[in-house]
């Protein structure tokens, strides 16, 4: 190894490990701020060492323009996101000087979606959360797409419910082996930064958040007996009893507003009323028959069930009782919300209390449901200067507004282009506005109902605590719900749970319920990663340029003997330290000794650096044969165990005159067999397995697979690429 300085090998370190430092502040119109810059390099070397990464920063931190920039040399890239965030995107390309082709997340769950002719190099996936099911089409869809394609994830919220779906998520690059990773693992492929993370520059800011704040609306206590009251309703053809979770779904709508609830048992009567017709003619529908009834503003489509229903039943009478019985109750139930008092109204006066209370202001409120937000829009409208927006649409008091409108009216600025007539003071809308919109003109956030994913409540605050807020602290409000429904559904306990998981990987930013404790966010895997990115920073600096240089070492001094290495195993670069004797990957150690790792040059002794490589190398090799027998992908694809046997029967019963000739496709199917592939290149690769062909067609096939999934560099020796020698003063 060549011996430098120790300002050189720090260099050489923090290059590999952070990427080049983005020397281009500009991007198109927009001035890319340092932490954007630094988001840039890290997700750059992330794409060429895995083929892709997880950008995860807290919302409002910029991580739009941080993907236009990491896309902006790549050949045609592909957006994959909401539907409603599409102007978001064009606009941002537009002002990015990036072209980019987009594709909604709604069209992939299509099934007339054709994969586009031009297969994209480079995805970016905003909202990556969307895809954290994959059972989905969209999954499927959206992981044929990843293939031979660097992808960039994006998501504020990639924990929604448990890490499951964070290793869902992350699988669209790296397979199965995402379900095998632990935590800290994972992380690794993960750049998240909070506010706390982002060092201030004039130009850049992000207000604050005030701890969530109660406001009890009048109880509703007697509506919970008659809710568990109703008897089970009659199940379609392919379903089972749905009663437990009717309940509880109707408990969630009770909770949100009368009004929600209300227009649940409306519709729960249409659907009683299309099932009576169908089971009058001896025949039950099914879930997707009953769905095409439609049903909307009171009015139900006339469908004849012997046309459109194909499933029999022989036992009709049977069946009609069990189904009027409920119909009756859910009647009887509707009766019974129009002769008592409705807590609606106080929902109402508590929102005109806070507009009040907040005087020059903008809030907005947001509800899962549109049937709530339709009630109150009706019973402040006369009051107040108020808005309402759905997938409906929008609507003031002066009649229908486009979505469009009505965001222009809350950026930055809106106020003072704004004239009185028709400022909005208070925005009510669904979650249609949760995500990837600014609204930074606002500085209230007003949650109606507890929804039952926590990632949700983060994101709505986003949409106000944005680069450019037109104030310097958001406040946050949140209606409670009615006791009973509380303890029915124990959905504050079911929140601090997933907030809970969510807060061990990710750390969570701000506090989203009231009284809420969670695992500090400096013990998440994700702040571990970002704190010794913050520990690299200051060498990639010190000596600029000099991160290229392969294979060097030096010595400092320091309060412990000790060594840091940068390595590269398996195509991956990685730190390992050597503490007393032993060699770790352990993050816990590399952070720990990266703190001590600031003094100045020290005599560089031979021996040690002998003995250390040989330590460090030792361990490599140990870990790359474990690596190639405990597979962690082979413990969950048969594909991969299937290749080798098969491989080795052509490699048997082929000639050894024809060896040498199928040698190098031989050497290709077991690189693809320990690749890391996305989750769609597995799946190609599992019908490659199993596919009827010759040997050597099948070969051929495999080669060609090889050559565009497999890393070319995933199977080169393990190296140390750099060597910091700790030497005890």
């Amino acid at each position: 190894m060549n011996v430098a300085s120790a300002a050189e090998v720090r260099a050489a370190i923090a290059a590999h490990v952070l990427g080049a430092s983005q020397r281009h502040q500009e991007l198109g119109a927009i001035t890319l701020h340092p932490h954007q810059r630094d988001g840039v390099a890290r997700i750059t070397q992330l794409l060429d060492q895995y083929g892709g990464a997880l950008l995860a920063d807290d919302v409002g931190l910029g991580k739009t323009f941080v993907a236009l920039a990491a896309a902006r040399d790549a050949c045609d890239p592909m957006v994959i996101a909401p539907a409603a965030l599409r102007d978001v995107w064009i606009q941002a390309a537009n002002r990015a000087g990036v072209s980019v082709r987009f594709v909604s997340v709604e069209m992939l769950g299509r099934q007339d979606m054709r994969p586009p002719e031009c297969p994209p190099r480079f995805l970016i996936i905003d909202e990556a959360h969307h895809l954290r099911s994959r059972r989905t089409r969209r999954f499927a869809v959206a992981s044929d797409l990843c293939r031979g394609a660097q992808v960039l994830l994006m998501t504020a919220t990639p924990v929604q419910n448990c890490v499951a779906e964070l290793r869902t998520i992350l699988s669209l690059f790296l397979g199965e082996r995402a379900r095998a990773m632990r935590e800290n693992e994972l992380a690794r492929f993960i750049v998240r930064r909070l506010e706390s993370d982002v060092a201030r520059v004039p130009g850049f800011s992000l207000p604050s958040t005030g701890a969530p704040r109660w406001i009890h609306a009048a109880d509703d206590v007697d509506c919970l007996d008659q809710l568990l009251a109703l008897p089970a309703p009659l199940p379609p053809a392919d379903g089972d009893d749905g009663g437990v979770l009717l309940t509880y779904t109707l408990a969630r709508q009770w909770a949100s507003s009368r009004a929600a609830l209300r227009s649940a048992l409306q519709r729960r009567i249409a659907r009683a009323r299309a099932m009576e017709d169908a089971l009058g003619v001896g025949r039950l529908p099914s879930r997707a028959e009953l769905a095409a009834w439609c049903y909307a503003d009171g009015a139900q489509q006339l469908v004849f069930p012997e046309l459109a229903v194909r499933s029999t039943t022989s036992d009709a009478s049977t069946l009609l009782e069990q189904l009027r019985s409920h119909s009756f109750a859910v009647r009887g139930l509707l009766g019974w919300l129009e002769a008592t008092t409705d807590p609606d109204v106080s929902r109402v006066r508590a929102l005109r209390d806070l507009v009040a209370a907040h005087a020059g202001e903008r809030i907005v409120a947001f509800s899962e449901y549109a049937d709530t937000i339709t009630s109150l829009y009706r019973g402040l409208a006369a009051s107040v200067r108020v808005a309402m927006l759905t997938h409906g649409g929008g609507r003031v008091a002066g009649g229908p507004l486009s979505r469009r409108d009505l965001l222009q009216r809350f950026a930055p600025g809106a106020s003072a282009r704004t004239s009185s007539s028709d400022r909005i003071d208070l925005l009510l809308t669904t979650d249609v506005l949760s995500e990837g919109v600014n609204l930074q003109d606002a500085s209230v956030v007003v949650h109606l109902d507890l929804s039952w994913n926590p990632a949700r409540l983060a994101q709505r605050v986003g949409r106000l605590r944005r680069i450019g807020a037109a104030r310097k602290s958001i406040a946050v409000y949140m209606f409670a719900p009615p006791a009973p429904t509380e303890r029915l559904l124990q959905l504050e306990r079911r929140l601090r749970l997933k907030l809970d998981a969510a807060a061990r990987t990710l750390g969570v930013a701000g506090t989203i319920l009231p009284g809420l404790i969670t695992a500090p966010a400096d013990k998440a895997a994700s702040a571990r990663e970002e704190r010794i990115a913050a520990l690299l920073r200051p060498w990639r600096r010190s000596a600029p340029g000099t991160g290229s240089v392969p294979a060097q070492c030096a010595a400092i001094r320091s309060a412990r003997d000790a060594a840091i290495a940068c390595v590269r195993y398996d195509g991956d670069v990685s730190l390992v330290v050597v503490v007393n004797g032993c060699v770790t990957d352990s993050r816990d150690a590399v952070e720990q000794l990266l703190a001590c790792a600031a003094g100045g040059d020290a005599d560089v002794v031979p021996e040690a650096i002998r003995a250390t490589t040989e330590r460090i190398v030792s361990w490599l090799r140990r870990r790359e044969t474990s690596n190639v027998v405990d597979l962690p992908a082979l413990q969950f694809a048969r594909s991969r165990r299937a290749l080798l046997h098969r491989v080795d029967s052509i490699a048997h019963r082929t000639p050894r005159h024809l060896q040498p000739k199928l040698a190098p496709l031989m050497h290709a199917v077991r690189a693809a067999a320990a690749a890391t592939l996305s989750a769609g290149a597995e799946r190609a690769l599992d019908e490659l397995a199993r596919a009827s062909m010759n040997d050597d067609a099948w070969l051929h096939a495999m080669g060609e697979f090889a050559s565009l999934h497999a890393r070319p560099d995933g199977h080169q020796p393990p190296e140390i690429l750099a060597l910091l020698i700790l030497r005890r003063d």
